[in-house]
């Protein structure tokens, strides 16, 4: 285990959808059709609708540069290889162009575009929480039906299918947070259902993190990591890994990089799979010029670290078997 952590690497990488059906076409009305030809004289100049797509220009802004950034771009690229849109990419010390729809790509990103004149902007690759906290720093963001986006975050019951599935002879979760997170009564309920209780801590001045973290082991289980930077970050994540191992209690992380880091398991969506549901989205927005509400990643994988389970003493299923098993649960539902 200590060799795991001493190779530790804060990785956003594979952070992170079946790709959201286009919507349908526009119908044809043959009652309007009909009324057409009968009153409308020859010379009325009526002509029908034009069947060409007209094109709609996408930016592309990221964060930074590589990593899952860059893998989610590259991404979006090949599956909008029909050419029906075109692609601007550039980085933010560059204006934000004047393009139909602005894909903002990480949490820096999001935030300089909210700001921007951008007319339409879709947000991926960051957390639930950031987006709630673009739409009240930008209030006229929140009542636009163009500024949408795709978490970083797995829906609840997602979340609880893993534990249940890969430790189910443990009761007792424990959530550790910087403030309560939105969705904390909707983990207390889920749990519940499936006979499992909720242990929380706040992290806060008075109650530093190491001090939480221990108080918290002492009545969990299993520890569930959220994407909450202010508890989980490259300079926490090693004391935090080490602190659960030694108490015998295994995380649940969040992405690939930190189930290669000593996590016991993660379910997460990868910068592809995100970047096909996005293209998903823009060929609505291309039809409709609306985007839809701020979703769940569709698409999923689950990651195991087998090391990290023997040295637990942990028997646990596969990857692969994990997958099936939350997928079946969920009903191929998001």
């Amino acid at each position: 285990m200590f060799i795991l952590l001493r190779h530790l690497i804060f990785n956003r990488e594979n952070l992170l959808p079946v790709p959201v059906p286009d919507f349908t076409k526009r119908l044809c009305c043959g009652w309007a059709t009909l009324l057409v030809l009968l009153f409308c004289p020859a010379s009325s100049g009526y002509a029908e609708p034009s069947v060409d797509v007209q094109k709609l220009s996408v930016a592309i802004v990221q964060s930074e540069e590589g990593g899952s950034y860059a893998e989610f771009s590259d991404a979006l690229r090949k599956t909008l290889g029909d050419r029906v849109l075109t692609h601007v990419e550039i980085d933010l010390d560059k204006p934000i162009p004047n393009a139909g729809l602005v894909v903002a790509v990480g949490m820096k990103a999001a935030t300089t575009v909210a700001a921007s004149n951008a007319p339409a902007v879709l947000n991926v690759l960051i957390p639930k929480a950031g987006y709630e906290k673009l739409l009240r720093d930008f209030p006229r963001r929140a009542s636009s039906h163009t500024f949408g986006a795709i978490f970083l975050d797995q829906p609840v019951h997602r979340q609880v299918l893993l534990i249940t599935s890969i430790l189910p002879d443990k009761k007792n979760v424990g959530l550790l947070y910087s403030s309560p997170p939105k969705e904390l009564p909707q983990f207390r309920k889920e749990l519940l259902e499936h006979g499992l209780s909720l242990h929380v801590q706040a992290v806060n001045p008075g109650l530093p993190l190491s001090e939480s973290l221990q108080e918290l082991l002492h009545s969990s289980e299993v520890m569930l990591a959220q994407p909450d930077a202010a508890v989980y970050n490259s300079s926490t994540i090693r004391n935090i890994l080490l602190a659960t191992y030694r108490s015998s209690v295994p995380l649940i992380g969040y992405s690939s990089g930190y189930v290669k880091a000593g996590a016991l398991c993660a379910v997460f969506s990868s910068p592809v799979q995100i970047a096909t549901q996005t293209a998903a989205l823009i060929r609505q927005f291309g039809d409709l010029h609306v985007l839809p509400v701020a979703q769940y990643p569709q698409e999923f994988e689950v990651l195991v670290n087998e090391q990290v389970a023997r040295s637990l003493g942990l028997q646990i299923k596969s990857a692969a078997k994990l997958h099936d098993e939350i997928s079946a649960e969920n009903g191929g539902e998001p």
